[in-house]
């Protein structure tokens, strides 16, 4: 390349014929063809070049819509020989309109599913931009624009989830940024927005599809993030159409147990940055939706045919990190955060009204439920909700004793007390002794305190609570929790 003369008809020939090249089906040419690429870009004007790259391999992907192979082999080379011309070309050769559409291609392949192209793209992507966040800082704007058209022109649902996860990536990125800009009226992050909304909306529900909606929820909420008693971001009036809520909403029924529990996770990210928060009403419908879906396929487990003797498997409830309990957790998550939104005085247009005692009973009747049926994991999700929602009503002065009753005070005294002796793991007698304490420290009117008292109570008078989970006396408890713990 070095007796071509630099910016002359040949040298752009050249050019362009190895960019053709980049396009063969035999592997060694297309490698060959790559370090050529790089070789003659420098022989070439920074027009010429921004215009072949452009022009004839950024969008060259596009013509491999329905064949996945041929466009990852495609993907491969271009990452290399893009990476050839990034190293050994300087800013003067490629122009900074060139340096972020390849940035913005670079970002979205970087979550590629494709081991090999993820692998080249994260190189160029780390030539362009010596850290994520500032990279993300500068090329923001094309980075929107390239996954907004990819969410267009992909027809693939394989395509569509990856992009969904640089979207994800993307907004992570962008809340971080100090000071905070108003993403609501960036029209590149809001044209973003939009583009994963229409996706969703127009594609049926598919494995997988849990990631497309936690990239709307991603999106939205760090367009619209408000803390409490802050003014909602300005710009457009922020509803939960546009943001897509009642469409996130309706994800979490639908589909398998691992995107509805992407789903929940979705809704409760979405509703907790932007402060739209649904009724307490809502979140038990939820839960009741998710419980009749992992009963319906227990069912269908007990049906199936097995040898004399032989134990029904644990696929769902009870199996640490299953779907199922992934999809039960999030959902009564969701269920716990909005009690966390129920205030003694109302102030914000988030804030809930305090909870009816049947509300915060049929919440720790549910808890109990999966207490007595989950896993460890699934146990120590419900210790740590309850710490959660009790020690936030405490806050708030809303007593939770007399909104439970004694019956229910024992369930709960009872399951504090199994986790804290569970001999299987210290991560989950730990968390339980904490809320033991927590709940004993608390002696505001109605508060932990009496709850622990009440429960206790049941135990000296002899009242057994419908549960497995007996209530030993403090005594008993005390001296049993001291050799639980000598091991820590």
């Amino acid at each position: 390349p070095s007796a071509i003369p630099t910016g002359g008809p040949v040298a752009t020939g050249m050019l362009r014929s190895c960019a053709g090249a980049i396009l063969d089906a035999n592997r060694e040419v297309r490698n060959a063809a790559a370090s050529c690429f790089a070789s003659l870009a420098r022989r070439n004007a920074p027009q010429e070049l921004t215009r072949v790259v452009s022009e004839r391999l950024l969008q060259h992907d596009l013509e491999f819509r329905t064949d996945d192979a041929q466009r990852n082999a495609f993907r491969v080379s271009l990452a290399r020989a893009l990476w050839e011309v990034c190293r050994r070309c300087d800013d003067a050769t490629i122009q900074p309109e060139l340096k972020a559409a390849i940035a913005a291609k670079a970002f979205s392949l970087r979550w590629s599913h494709e081991q090999e192209v993820k692998t080249g793209w994260e190189s160029l992507w780390s030539e362009l931009c010596p850290t994520t966040s500032g990279g993300v800082e500068k090329h923001y704007k094309e980075i929107c624009a390239e996954l907004s058209a990819a969410f267009a022109d992909n027809i693939s649902r394989a395509e569509k989830v990856n992009s969904s996860k640089a979207v994800s990536a993307l907004a992570a990125q962008l809340d971080k940024q100090l000071p905070r800009p108003n993403w609501a009226q960036d029209p590149a992050v809001s044209s973003l927005q939009k583009a994963v909304l229409a996706t969703i909306q127009s594609l049926p529900t598919f494995d997988g599809s849990g990631i497309l909606v936690r990239a709307l929820a991603d999106v939205g909420a760090t367009m619209r993030r408000r803390a409490r008693n802050d003014e909602a971001p300005s710009g457009d009036a922020a509803d939960e159409e546009s943001l897509g809520l009642p469409l996130i909403r309706g994800f979490v029924s639908k589909g398998s147990l691992t995107d509805r529990g992407a789903a929940a996770k979705a809704l409760l990210e979405l509703m907790s940055a932007t402060r739209l928060w649904s009724p307490l009403e809502e979140a038990v419908q939820i839960h009741a939706s998710a419980c009749d879906r992992v009963d319906e396929l227990q069912r269908e487990v007990e049906a199936e045919k097995r040898e004399p003797g032989e134990a029904v498997p644990k696929r769902h409830r009870g199996k640490g990190q299953s779907p199922a309990e992934e999809l039960l957790c999030a959902t009564l998550d969701l269920w716990a955060t909005t009690f966390q939104q129920c205030r003694r005085e109302v102030e914000d247009e988030g804030d809930l009204e305090p909870p009816e005692a049947s509300e915060l009973q049929a919440f720790f009747r549910a808890c109990l439920l999966e207490f007595e049926a989950g896993s460890l994991t699934m146990r120590l999700n419900v210790v740590r909700l309850w710490k959660h929602v009790l020690s936030h009503l405490s806050e708030e002065k809303i007593p939770a004793c007399g909104r439970l009753g004694d019956e229910l005070c024992a369930q709960i005294t009872g399951a504090v007390q199994d986790a804290s002796l569970d001999q299987r793991s210290e991560r989950l007698r730990r968390p339980a002794l904490e809320l033991a304490a927590s709940l004993a420290k608390d002696a505001s009117s109605g508060g932990g305190r009496e709850v622990l008292r009440a429960g206790l109570a049941s135990a000296a008078s002899g009242a057994s609570p419908p549960t497995t989970l007996a209530v030993a006396p403090l005594d008993a408890w005390l001296a049993k929790v001291d050799d639980a713990t000598s091991e820590l």
